[in-house]
């Protein structure tokens, strides 16, 4: 455990949120006034640039997240120029991803998206948006109650057209949209609005927090299976896998391991506080692992996350142990605020992922028949068919 570093930090620039997403799992933590200043935004780069040294890291990755972190886009800024020298210093190389609502958009942020690229050579930011504009104003709306559809849709636009002046791939942007009980059978009419906007990396996740029965997972399954088949007839017109790898976003991110929180993974708050992971910090106040000031990591807290075991887990008196289902997404941190203990998983979670693995396997099977058909060759820049249609 004190060998193993921390290689990845969610970095917490603020709080405070001008949204009220109705599922948030922040709760009432997205309306504090919290915002990290720049000597807490130093002081973590220097914690992770000595754990770094410490371990003979090479790479760190950063992840500006919030609330809504471009409501401190100076602190970001400026955390961003001062750990490039310090990393370069080192011979230390770093990622950066941006988690936002899509809110946000000016002219500063469009410069600083374009230091960010000629620095690192990439971007990545991940808007979190739910979809279609019913959709999306149904659940995130303005601190007032106003639909945010309208602006959202408009500042990816604005991004597409800077990004393609500027040279940048546009599948630097992706989407992370959370589907609900009401929302479920919009999702294929979102994953084509998505693609409208010239978006092609696109995920849905699900709230952990609300109880779907079978009817609901049945709905699902039956949206994404619509996805799936609207992609398979893409291939077959365009003669390419590229619609399929961009698909495999959707259904793929299969990993059998439990998450890294507390172990490569940390999250630093505005004040300088470490957690395990950002959920673990907005879930249980009480995890706290120590102060980017301090220096001191509580072990006994971190060791609770080493021992936890996938072949642990349970619900109720069924061990998770033999489950094949790469799919399972483990939250400790969402267990421990559910159940008080990290290993009991949710039937109603167990049950959604065991139907969504089903579904991966048969739609991989009908894509490879799909490949085999056609003599796919992947060393063949991603070309599947051996001659036109």
């Amino acid at each position: 455990m004190e060998t193993t570093p921390f290689s990845l930090c969610y970095l917490i620039l603020t709080e405070d949120c001008n949204l009220r997403c109705k599922y948030c799992y922040e709760n009432a933590n997205r309306c504090k006034n919290n915002y990290m200043s720049f000597d807490t935004a130093k002081k973590s780069a220097d914690f992770l640039i000595d754990n770094a040294l410490k371990h003979g890291i090479k790479k760190l990755r950063w992840t500006f997240f919030g609330g809504e972190p471009l409501l401190n886009l100076d602190v970001m800024i400026r955390f961003f120029h001062y750990m490039v020298d310090k990393a370069g210093e080192h011979n230390i190389d770093l990622t950066f991803s941006l988690i936002t609502n899509g809110t946000i958009h000016n002219k500063k942020y469009e410069q600083f998206i374009l230091e960010w690229y000629k620095t690192i050579k990439s971007v990545d930011i991940q808007i979190s948006t739910d979809g279609i504009p019913q959709v999306q104003d149904k659940n995130r709306i303005t601190a007032n109650g106003k639909p945010t559809s309208g602006i959202v849709s408009e500042n990816i636009l604005k991004l597409k057209m800077f990004f393609e002046q500027n040279q940048i791939s546009f599948n630097s942007i992706n989407t992370h949209s959370v589907i609900t009980k009401d929302t479920i059978s919009k999702t294929f009419l979102s994953y084509k609005y998505f693609r409208s906007l010239g978006i092609n990396n696109i995920s849905f996740v699900l709230p952990r927090d609300e109880y779907w029965d079978e009817n609901d997972i049945s709905n699902y399954i039956e949206q994404l299976s619509l996805i799936a088949d609207f992609v398979y007839e893409e291939c077959i017109s365009a003669g390419s896998l590229i619609p399929y790898e961009e698909f495999h976003h959707i259904i793929g991110g299969l990993n059998k391991n439990i998450c890294e929180a507390a172990k490569s993974l940390c999250a630093i708050t505005p004040n300088g506080d470490i957690y395990p992971c950002h959920r673990a910090y907005f879930y249980t106040p009480g995890l706290k692992l120590g102060n980017v000031f301090d220096g001191i990591i509580d072990n006994n807290i971190r060791k609770l996350f080493f021992d936890a075991s996938r072949n642990d887990m349970h619900m109720d008196n069924i061990s998770c142990s033999k489950c094949e289902n790469p799919e399972c997404k483990i939250c400790l941190a969402s267990n421990f605020k559910q159940y008080n203990d990290m290993l009991k998983c949710s039937p109603v979670s167990c049950a959604i992922y065991k139907a969504k693995w089903d579904f991966v396997i048969e739609t991989k099977k009908k894509f490879y028949r799909l490949f085999n058909q056609h003599k796919y060759n992947k060393c063949n820049e991603m070309m599947f068919f051996t001659a036109a249609n």
